[in-house]
């Protein structure tokens, strides 16, 4: 059985993540599927199917050393090349970081939408609002208008019965003053007799 850790390019970061996800040994690791091992951190999609490519690699190598250690050696064991881990590494922090890019790139959009939102909403608040106080200065103007117009007709009817109020009065100042001229026409007849 074939530790996680001691796989190419598994640090001990990277094994310890993989562990607490449940990916223990080789064996699990190559039976994985990629989109399984994409929601692990610290781990893409081209790390994924690297990580399970090792182990199936890893497996293969150990089963192929059974096999030749069931014949008799002809050669000595030839040794096993030092893995080199740092090396493995890099290309896994380069997806992080693309991953982390991509992400704060994705909530930057998200910020900017809400954003957005909230201006179209107070933009359509205040469109509202300044129809609001149209419609109530319209209002206010229709019945000022009212009022003026019921004012001058008030100013109208006055004036019409103030006309016919002289009119009547010129007509029964007349017959007064007939009535005067009348008497004084009596006063000169009575003092020529």
């Amino acid at each position: 059985m074939i530790a996680v850790t001691d796989l190419k390019g598994v640090g001990k970061a990277l094994g310890q993540a993989l562990m607490a996800n449940g990916y223990k040994t080789a064996a699990a690791l190559a039976k994985a599927d990629p989109a399984d091992l994409v929601k692990i951190p610290r781990i893409g999609t081209s790390n994924a199917s690297r990580l399970i490519a090792a182990a199936k690699e890893a497996i293969a190598v150990k089963s192929a050393a059974k096999v030749t250690s069931a014949k008799p050696a002809t050669k000595t064991a030839s040794r096993r090349a030092p893995v080199r881990k740092t090396a493995a590494r890099k290309p896994a922090a380069r997806k992080t970081v693309a991953a982390a890019a991509a992400e704060k790139r994705a909530e930057e959009a998200a910020r900017k939408a809400a954003e957005e939102k909230a201006a179209a909403e107070a933009k359509a608040r205040k469109k509202a609002k300044a129809k609001a106080k149209a419609e109530k200065a319209a209002k206010k103007l229709q019945e000022m208008e009212a009022a003026i117009s019921k004012a001058k007709d008030k100013v109208k009817s006055k004036s019409k019965k103030d006309k016919k109020s002289k009119k009547d009065g010129k007509k029964k100042d007349k017959p007064k003053k007939d009535k005067k001229k009348k008497d004084k026409k009596k006063d000169k007849k009575k003092a020529k007799k």
